[in-house]
């Protein structure tokens, strides 16, 4: 083995300053490495690294935290690689580390002209400005396996090439900030992958991308947000295989062209699964193989809506018990749009046709599901279905007491039978079962007619 040169590790512990351990990187980089401990900084940390010298700032995980305790809306750690360059030998990774701010601090990392950077299983909380910042003449850049929680924003990024976004968490928090949205991917971005994700629960949008091309957002949960992804002015991204559980699902914007929605699942998309808006002429969208569902949470659900766009092809999805809207409209004419072998369900409906009717026996006072009759009976004309958890039944004012284990267990035991005690309840009070869960303990029910 021939040595070419050799690194240093620093303990920035026994240096007792983040700041001089990394002014203390030799020419050809090194580690600065932060012992399990607890850590305040009060002052922005910057290193700007020169090309060939490459940095690894590790901690002990969660053992590992950092405190930043500036107000003035100055960032934690201000890093920067080569300014302006593009693909520099430049290698960055920061990984294991807690960082702890506050609402009037700014952001925890402001990375700027990374290349071949990695940031991994880190944990943010609470700062005010966003956890990552990644700006400008971005290169390779990898942000994996980490906590965003209660920050303004989670992720930053513009003039960015090559940015993967996987395995991450973020969250708001218990009486926490108002937060914007969780991940920003803006223009002159190109090549970035969102996949893996966990994006749960903000005051805003979950994704927006704005003016941006060529990206895959797949495989992620987004849940909590007022729009799932809101895509303005984009070209040529495929959002795939994501769960979307928003009022909006999908938002598509002024220019956008060629967005391939495909094997999503959405549900509880009160003002729409996937929505264009002003597309000023724009479209060439493929919708395909999605399912959308109303939830068994009683919320709305609204499906797709092409708004002004033009030449789309909507084909193959399953839109279920649409409860607002038809379930696929437009503004002009549908002929400009390719709208085919689309499967629309009515559970309802379905129920309605399956029931045979039979004779009902009447539900005297003492009958064990009285309460339940009672509950459903008393529900206002104008309510059509009602979807609960079973735990609703055991109050005082409805069983007062938990349903048996054969109703958690076995779907039978919610059979619109007229035979059945239970069944005839809900059947004299002029209710069917439409749809049970029982691993969710959960049921909707709907008026006969």
């Amino acid at each position: 083995m021939r040595i070419l040169s050799r690194g240093v590790t620093i303990n920035a512990a026994d240096v007792g300053d983040l700041q001089e351990a990394l002014d203390q990187l030799p020419e050809c980089g090194g580690a600065v490495y932060l012992p399990a401990g607890a850590y305040e900084i009060d002052r922005t940390v910057r290193c700007a690294l020169r090309e060939g010298q490459h940095l690894l700032l590790c901690g002990d995980g969660r053992a590992t935290v950092i405190r930043f305790a500036a107000t003035d809306g100055s960032h934690l750690l201000e890093l920067s690689g080569v300014e302006n360059s593009w693909w520099p030998d430049l290698k960055i990774t920061i990984r294991d580390l807690t960082l702890v701010g506050n609402y009037d601090c700014g952001d925890a990392f402001h990375l700027r002209w990374p290349n071949d950077t990695m940031v991994d299983a880190c944990f943010f909380e609470r700062f005010g400005g966003t956890a990552i910042r990644v700006s400008p003449n971005a290169t390779n850049v990898t942000i994996r396996d980490c906590w965003m929680r209660d920050c303004k924003r989670a992720l930053h990024a513009d003039n960015l090439h090559h940015l993967t976004f996987h395995g991450n968490q973020t969250r708001s928090g218990s009486d926490g900030q108002v937060q914007d949205e969780h991940v920003y991917i803006g223009r002159h971005c190109r090549e970035v992958r969102i996949v893996n994700n966990h994006i749960a629960y903000g005051h805003n949008e979950g994704i927006i991308l704005d003016g941006t091309a060529q990206h895959v957002v797949a495989n992620n949960t987004i849940e909590g947000f007022t729009v799932g992804i809101r895509a303005i002015d984009c070209r040529d991204i495929a959002i795939q295989s994501n769960y979307l559980h928003c009022p909006t699902g999908v938002l598509m914007e002024a220019d956008t062209r060629g967005m391939t929605v495909s094997g999503n699942l959405l549900t509880t998309n009160s003002d729409g699964a996937v929505v264009v808006r002003d597309a000023r002429g724009s479209g060439g969208h493929v919708i395909s193989g999605n399912i959308i569902r109303r939830s068994l949470y009683d919320e709305p659900q609204r499906g797709i809506d092409l708004g002004d766009s033009v030449g789309c092809i909507v084909t193959s999805n399953t839109l279920e018990d649409i409860s607002d809207g038809p379930p696929i409209i437009c503004d002009g004419d549908p002929a400009v749009h390719e709208i085919a072998n689309n499967c629309v369900r009515d559970t309802t409906a379905e129920a309605r046709e399956r029931y045979r009717g039979g004779e009902v026996a009447p539900v005297p006072e003492d009958h064990p599901y009285r309460g339940l009759y009672d509950y459903l009976k008393a529900l206002p004309a104008e309510q059509g279905r009602i979807a609960t958890g079973f735990w609703t039944f055991a109050r005082e004012d409805v069983l007062g007491h938990p349903l048996p284990d054969a109703a958690k267990e076995d779907r039978a035991w919610w059979a619109n039978d007229p035979a059945n005690e239970q069944a005839a309840a809900w059947l004299s009070a002029g209710w069917l079962v439409v749809i049970v869960k029982c691993i969710e303990n959960r049921v909707a029910f709907a008026r006969m007619r």
